[in-house]
């Protein structure tokens, strides 16, 4: 696993949270959670709605980009065919821009083709055939992260406050969601652990490599600046992951820091499907 400088990739045990239009509450920490598609099939099959014995067929795979990210790289394999395919075309292969919802834009749909000759058949046959459709995709994650001095922090318990540690984390759409995690921070001269929790909310997963289901990188920033990058990041199960990152605390009696994670990944999403074939009508 490759891990830089002050980075630690650790296993986090735990159940996966469902993240889809709802706000957590925990801790004092509120999480504000998107979507939790990037690319969605919309429909896999063949183009017509009775084939028949040796007839020629399209095998079309559309898509549409429902999340907060521009998908690229979107490549397509067809599996559990018992037959070849004569052609193949992707539309797909330049990218599906985000929906916007501020000028009414919905995200980019596009196509994936197929074509392939059904078998020859004396009685109606049932075939199964699958497609794998993986794309790369981006989860931007923002917070705000607090830390007090012990002045600060004595003030707020002696009026019975709640120290806050991190509010409003508010992940964009996407089927990877981040949270972020920090202790009661008082201001010292010793780094603070930064705990980034990623999870897998979407109905497919990130892409295995070397028997691990893999995030490729983690970009964190603080107060726009850039802090460190968790890289190769190995979720156990395909389902859940974290990484600490370390966090100099900048002087001052209460101190609001933004901060900001791109993480990007690639994901693969499936569908499955029955081929009915007939035999010829004459």
């Amino acid at each position: 696993m490759g891990l830089h400088n002050k980075i630690s990739v650790v296993f986090l045990m735990g159940l996966v949270i469902a993240m889809s239009g709802c706000t957590l509450d925990s801790g004092g920490e509120s999480i504000i959670a998107a979507g939790t598609q990037g690319v969605y099939i919309e429909y896999f099959g063949p183009d017509v709605e009775y084939p028949i014995s040796d007839q020629d067929i399209t095998l079309e795979t559309r898509l549409r980009n429902v999340g907060g990210a521009e998908a690229s790289n979107i490549d397509s394999t067809l599996y559990l065919l018992s037959w070849d395919t004569i052609n193949s075309q992707n539309a797909c292969a330049s990218g599906l821009k985000p929906p916007n919802a501020e000028i009414g834009r919905d995200g980019e749909e596009c196509k994936v083709t197929d074509d392939t000759t059904t078998p020859e058949v004396t009685e109606t046959q049932t075939y199964n055939v699958g497609v794998h459709i993986d794309y790369d995709y981006t989860t931007t994650t923002v917070a705000t992260v607090y830390a007090f001095s012990e002045n600060e922090y004595a003030k707020l318990k002696e009026r019975g406050e709640t120290i806050p540690t991190v509010k409003d984390i508010k992940n964009s759409a996407a089927p990877i969601q981040i949270e972020v995690r920090v202790p009661n921070v008082l201001k010292t001269d010793d780094p603070v652990p930064v705990t980034l929790i990623f999870r897998n909310v979407g109905d497919g997963n990130v892409r295995y490599d070397d028997q691990h289901y893999i995030i490729d990188t983690a970009e964190v920033r603080i107060n726009g600046e850039y802090l460190d990058t968790c890289r190769d990041i190995r979720m156990k199960g395909g389902r859940e992951r974290s990484c600490t990152v370390q966090m100099d605390i900048p002087a001052g009696e209460e101190v609001k820091l933004p901060i900001k994670i791109i993480t990007s990944y690639t994901y693969v999403i499936s569908a499955e499907t029955k081929i009915v074939v007939h035999p010829p009508l004459t």
